[in-house]
């Protein structure tokens, strides 16, 4: 019986999520969540996760919320073996610090930078891009490293939760990507190595593309 997976497209959580299960071969089933209607705020959904965000699965009547932890709990259940996530105590350290700064720190300024496109419908300023560059491109190119994967020498769940925060960051006109050839060229060959990247990515990218050339 397949997962269900608690989904908001464009959500880079959600996206890390559909990542994890299609790399080891798990069926999630997406029931989407619309949070203009604030289904997330339902009761029902509120039995789900009672902090009303996106992701959460239920796998057979037993419900894990955050990405993170459902991110384990899908290795550790469906693929104890993958190199997605290592034995090495070492490697999983740097994994571990990678999702964490991701989760603590990236992902709440990326929020910051486009909660005002998707609610106000507002161009940044120049101010806010610069901010964005600094406060998250540059911490998620601190954390790609120099190798071809951020953690070691095999595809992490590093590299997976990564390239869901690159999405928005780099398929939209919002940065100059010159500025930044290292995280450019990382993201490309990802997207080239990640043979359900289409599948995951293209809908939502096609989507904000659009929503961001109506930004006033």
């Amino acid at each position: 019986m397949p997962i269900t997976l608690y989904n908001l497209p464009g959500s880079p959580p959600c996206g890390f999520v559909r990542c994890v299960g299609k790399h080891i071969g798990v069926d999630l089933n997406l029931k989407n969540l619309n949070l203009a209607n604030k289904e997330h705020l339902s009761e029902e959904y509120l039995k789900v996760n009672p902090f009303h965000k996106v992701p959460a699965i239920d796998d057979e009547g037993f419900i894990v919320y955050e990405s993170i932890a459902i991110a384990y709990y899908l290795v550790r259940k469906y693929a104890p073996k993958s190199d997605l996530y290592p034995e090495d105590s070492k490697s999983k350290a740097r994994i571990d610090q990678t999702l964490a700064a991701l989760s603590g720190t990236i992902h709440p300024q990326a929020s910051v930078f486009f909660r005002p496109r998707f609610y106000l419908k507002t161009k940044p300023t120049a101010e806010e891009v610069t901010a964005y560059e600094e406060n998250v491109i540059k911490g998620i190119q601190h954390l790609i490293g120099d190798g071809k994967y951020a953690v070691g020498d095999k595809l992490t769940l590093a590299d997976l939760a990564i390239v869901s925060h690159l999405t928005l960051a780099l398929e939209i006109d919002c940065i100059d990507h010159a500025k930044f050839p290292k995280l450019a060229s990382y993201y490309e060959r990802m997207k080239s190595e990640l043979p359900y990247f289409e599948e995951i990515y293209r809908p939502t990218i096609g989507f904000v593309k659009q929503h961001w050339a109506s930004l006033k």
